[in-house]
Parts: C-alpha cells; structure tokens; sequence
C-alpha cells in the first residue's frame, strides 16, 4: 500500500514537472520557428510577441525561438520584407517548428518613357547605344589611396587644425607646430571633435532607423510613436552611444535599444 502510494506520488510529480517545463508556470512555450524567403537573405529579421513585448532576431539561417501562450499574437518584420502577423493557435503550438514565408517589400513604379534617348531598359543594349565612354575612377586608374574612404567635412577641418606633431626636429634645431597648439589652445580643435563627434551620432541614429522602423520601435518598447524621436535622442546621449557603431551587429543594437527604452520610460514617467 505505502509503495503504490509513493509510486503514484511520483508519478504525478513527474507530469507536472514534465508540463511545467513544457508550458512554463504561466502556460508560455517555447516556439522554434524558421523565417525563408526564395530570393533574399532571412537573417536579422525582427520577432515579437505584441502580448508579451519579447523580442528576438533571427539568425543567419532564419531561425528564431521566443515564448508564446494561446491566443499570442507574432508579428514578423524586416524593412525588405512585408510585416506577417502569426495568431498562436493550438495547431501552431503543436509544431516542431513554425515555417514563415515572407514576402518582398516591393515598391510598383509606373511605366516611364526615357526621352531623348528612348532607352530600353536592357543595360547592355542601351550602353552600345548611347555610347557612353566607361566611368573614369580613382580605383580603375588603380591610383594610391583609392581605397581609402572619403572623409567628411568635420573630419577635414579637424584634419586641418590638429594636423602634425607639436614639436619636430629639423636638423639640430627644432620647430614648433604654433598652429596646432593655438587651435588647441583656443578650443578651435575641440569644436571640431565635436562635429565628428555628432555627425558620427547621426549616422549611427540613421542606421537604427533604417534597420527598425519607428512603428516597430514604438510597438517593440511600447512608447508612443510620436515619441521615439525623443527616445533616441535620449540614446544619442548616452556616452556608450557611438560605441555601438565599432560593434555594431543587428542583435547588439536590438538589445542595447530595449535596455535603454526601459530607463527612457522611467524617466519620462518620473517626469509626469
């Protein structure tokens, strides 16, 4: 009697911890799921629980994981491709893995007519037509420095002011480089560290924003569209800001994003 009392005991204790480790505590799941598409690559492509406002990436292959419950809703979105929303039913709880065909973003232009030269549209015959001499480069004259890129006009200036040593030996004698040092000296040098500075911020803001859409940013984070102009100039702040762009992968920006949307909503509350 006392065995089969104990064997029924662990019997139980083995289905509940089986479904807990299956469903979790709240009934959540861990859904695997693969993204493809026939021409494009899938990787880096944004997944989130609009429920549960958990997110995650896909990886090179189009794979992802990320918990679920019934009657979750997915949405699956990437610049290139159309957003897809996924309702989580039991039929998809019941899979394995979770297959999500995307569908390219495809901008329809309408029909134009290229005059005075009435091209075709096929490049080949509309060189040979046209005649066109090959553009003339710095690369295919395989020129020094080709390869190096442009800088801007912050970079220039900077360039400029703080160019050359100090001081430099010529000879026995030595001369000193006054130029530089005025400029340091003036504060000429550090205004323009700070326009390489901040073009450096806005380009990396531009790249946020190309790689995540506001609307995604507002519904991911749950601020209000009207403000995710304010959040990033609030991550455009922070001193670990322009550090992102020497790391930067889709996953690391994602994820220093969501840590600072977190503080960002604390203090817009704390403002209130």
């Amino acid at each position: 009697m006392v065995f089969k009392t104990f064997f029924g005991i662990s019997c139980f204790f083995c289905l509940f911890l089986g479904l807990n480790s299956a469903f979790g505590q709240n009934g959540a799941k861990l859904l695997k799921g693969k993204v493809q598409n026939a021409d494009n690559d899938v990787r880096d492509v944004l997944v989130i629980n609009l429920n549960s406002k958990e997110t995650t990436i896909t990886d090179s292959l189009g794979l992802f994981s990320i918990e679920v419950k019934l009657g979750d809703l997915l949405r699956v979105t990437a610049v290139q491709y159309l957003t897809k929303d996924i309702n989580i039913t039991d039929a998809i709880l019941s899979l394995s893995l979770v297959t999500i065909n995307l569908v390219e973003n495809v901008i329809n232009l309408k029909d134009v007519t290229v005059t005075p030269y009435n091209l075709t549209g096929e490049i080949d015959r509309d060189l040979d037509r046209l005649g066109l001499e090959p553009v003339v480069t710095s690369g295919s004259l395989a020129l020094p420095n080709a390869d190096l890129e442009v800088m801007s006009q912050s970079e220039r200036l900077l360039l400029e002011a703080d160019r050359g040593k100090y001081i430099r030996y010529y000879g026995i004698g030595l001369i000193i480089n006054t130029h530089k040092i005025m400029n340091r000296l003036s504060g000429r040098t550090k205004s323009f560290e700070d326009m390489v500075l901040r073009d450096e911020i806005m380009d990396m803001e531009r790249e946020v924003i190309t790689k995540f859409s506001k609307k995604t940013l507002a519904e991911s984070f749950d601020i209000p569209e009207a403000n995710v102009d304010g959040f990033l100039t609030y991550c455009m702040s922070q001193n670990d800001f322009t550090s992102l762009s020497e790391t930067a992968n889709t996953t690391e920006i994602w994820k220093y994003l969501e840590k600072r949307s977190v503080e960002f909503k604390e203090n817009e509350f704390a403002k209130k």
